[in-house]
Protein backbone atom coordinates (compact mmCIF):
# COMPACT_ATOMS: atom_id res chain seq x y z
CA UNK A 1 0.00 0.00 0.00
CA UNK A 2 1.43 3.16 -0.91
CA UNK A 3 1.03 6.64 0.95
CA UNK A 4 -0.34 8.28 -1.83
CA UNK A 5 -3.46 6.05 -2.23
CA UNK A 6 -5.71 8.64 -0.95
CA UNK A 7 -4.78 10.57 -3.51
CA UNK A 8 -5.71 7.67 -6.04
CA UNK A 9 -8.89 7.13 -4.69
CA UNK A 10 -9.70 10.99 -4.53
CA UNK A 11 -9.12 11.20 -8.48
CA UNK A 12 -11.08 8.33 -9.12
CA UNK A 13 -13.97 9.63 -7.65
CA UNK A 14 -13.76 12.75 -10.03
CA UNK A 15 -16.32 12.35 -12.61
CA UNK A 16 -15.20 15.47 -14.97
CA UNK A 17 -12.21 15.42 -17.49
CA UNK A 18 -10.08 17.44 -15.79
CA UNK A 19 -9.22 18.19 -11.70
CA UNK A 20 -7.67 21.40 -10.64
CA UNK A 21 -5.93 21.45 -6.91
CA UNK A 22 -3.68 23.46 -4.88
CA UNK A 23 -0.92 21.74 -3.34
CA UNK A 24 -2.82 22.27 0.21
CA UNK A 25 -6.00 20.75 -0.76
CA UNK A 26 -3.51 17.73 -2.15
CA UNK A 27 -1.65 18.06 1.34
CA UNK A 28 -5.33 17.33 2.80
CA UNK A 29 -6.68 14.37 0.89
CA UNK A 30 -3.16 12.61 1.60
CA UNK A 31 -2.41 13.88 5.03
CA UNK A 32 1.15 14.97 4.81
CA UNK A 33 2.89 17.50 2.98
CA UNK A 34 3.93 17.30 -0.46
CA UNK A 35 7.88 16.80 -0.56
CA UNK A 36 10.11 19.90 -1.46
CA UNK A 37 10.67 18.56 -5.32
CA UNK A 38 6.73 18.86 -5.66
CA UNK A 39 6.50 22.17 -4.67
CA UNK A 40 9.94 23.48 -7.19
CA UNK A 41 10.11 20.98 -10.31
CA UNK A 42 8.44 19.71 -13.05
CA UNK A 43 10.24 16.21 -12.76
CA UNK A 44 7.82 15.55 -9.25
CA UNK A 45 4.91 15.71 -11.39
CA UNK A 46 6.16 13.40 -14.35
CA UNK A 47 3.65 10.50 -15.23
CA UNK A 48 6.23 7.88 -14.43
CA UNK A 49 4.64 4.65 -13.21
CA UNK A 50 7.84 3.86 -11.61
CA UNK A 51 7.48 6.51 -9.19
CA UNK A 52 5.35 5.30 -6.02
CA UNK A 53 3.52 9.43 -6.31
CA UNK A 54 2.65 8.93 -9.37
CA UNK A 55 0.73 5.51 -9.40
CA UNK A 56 -1.33 7.22 -7.43
CA UNK A 57 -2.71 9.38 -10.67
CA UNK A 58 -1.49 7.18 -13.57
CA UNK A 59 -3.34 3.69 -12.41
CA UNK A 60 -6.94 5.93 -11.95
CA UNK A 61 -6.22 6.85 -15.78
CA UNK A 62 -5.15 10.52 -14.97
CA UNK A 63 -1.90 12.69 -16.01
CA UNK A 64 -0.59 15.74 -14.95
CA UNK A 65 -1.77 18.70 -16.91
CA UNK A 66 -0.14 21.95 -16.11
CA UNK A 67 1.55 22.76 -13.05
CA UNK A 68 1.76 26.13 -11.53
CA UNK A 69 4.71 26.59 -8.86
CA UNK A 70 3.99 30.12 -7.96
CA UNK A 71 0.52 30.00 -7.86
CA UNK A 72 0.72 26.18 -5.84
CA UNK A 73 -1.93 24.23 -8.32
CA UNK A 74 -1.93 21.14 -10.32
CA UNK A 75 -4.44 20.24 -13.09
CA UNK A 76 -5.04 16.46 -13.59
CA UNK A 77 -6.40 15.24 -17.07
CA UNK A 78 -8.03 12.21 -18.01
CA UNK A 79 -5.17 10.45 -19.54
CA UNK A 80 -5.99 8.85 -23.20
CA UNK A 81 -5.80 5.13 -21.66
CA UNK A 82 -8.44 3.84 -19.90
CA UNK A 83 -8.12 2.99 -16.60
CA UNK A 84 -9.53 -0.23 -17.37
CA UNK A 85 -6.52 -0.84 -19.34
CA UNK A 86 -4.00 0.46 -16.63
CA UNK A 87 -2.96 -2.32 -14.73
CA UNK A 88 -2.20 -1.98 -10.91
CA UNK A 89 0.99 -3.25 -9.61
CA UNK A 90 -0.21 -6.30 -7.53
CA UNK A 91 -2.19 -7.53 -10.83
CA UNK A 92 1.20 -6.91 -12.75
CA UNK A 93 3.73 -8.80 -10.38
CA UNK A 94 0.85 -11.52 -10.05
CA UNK A 95 0.86 -11.95 -14.24
CA UNK A 96 4.36 -12.21 -14.17
CA UNK A 97 4.55 -14.33 -11.47
CA UNK A 98 2.37 -16.80 -13.38
CA UNK A 99 4.16 -16.43 -16.25
CA UNK A 100 7.22 -17.53 -15.00
CA UNK A 101 5.93 -20.29 -13.79
CA UNK A 102 4.43 -20.96 -17.06
CA UNK A 103 7.68 -20.68 -18.82
CA UNK A 104 9.31 -23.13 -16.07
CA UNK A 105 6.40 -25.44 -16.64
CA UNK A 106 6.91 -25.41 -20.63
CA UNK A 107 10.89 -25.51 -19.79
CA UNK A 108 10.08 -29.17 -17.69
CA UNK A 109 7.72 -30.28 -20.46
CA UNK A 110 10.45 -29.88 -22.85
CA UNK A 111 13.08 -31.56 -20.86
CA UNK A 112 10.55 -34.46 -20.72
CA UNK A 113 9.73 -34.88 -24.04
CA UNK A 114 13.24 -34.77 -24.85
CA UNK A 115 13.86 -37.44 -22.33
CA UNK A 116 11.44 -39.55 -23.36
CA UNK A 117 13.04 -39.23 -26.93
CA UNK A 118 16.14 -40.17 -25.93
CA UNK A 119 14.84 -43.33 -23.97
CA UNK A 120 13.48 -44.35 -26.79
CA UNK A 121 16.52 -44.27 -28.82
CA UNK A 122 18.34 -45.99 -26.42
CA UNK A 123 15.84 -48.25 -26.22
CA UNK A 124 15.39 -49.04 -29.66
CA UNK A 125 19.25 -49.25 -29.99
CA UNK A 126 19.36 -52.10 -27.08
CA UNK A 127 16.36 -54.11 -29.28
CA UNK A 128 18.79 -53.77 -32.15
CA UNK A 129 21.93 -54.96 -30.82
CA UNK A 130 20.33 -57.79 -29.10
CA UNK A 131 18.39 -58.80 -32.63
CA UNK A 132 22.65 -58.31 -34.19
CA UNK A 133 24.00 -60.66 -31.32
CA UNK A 134 20.68 -62.95 -31.77
CA UNK A 135 21.16 -63.39 -35.88
CA UNK A 136 25.18 -63.58 -35.54
CA UNK A 137 25.30 -66.52 -33.21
Amino acid sequence: MSKYDPLSAWLAGHPAEERRASFSELESVLGFPLPKAARVGRAWWADDPGKNHSRAWTLQGWSVGDVDHAGEQVVFRKAATAPSEVQPPALRDAAEAASSRMHVTQNFRATAIAAAGVAAVVGLGAMLVRAIRRRSK
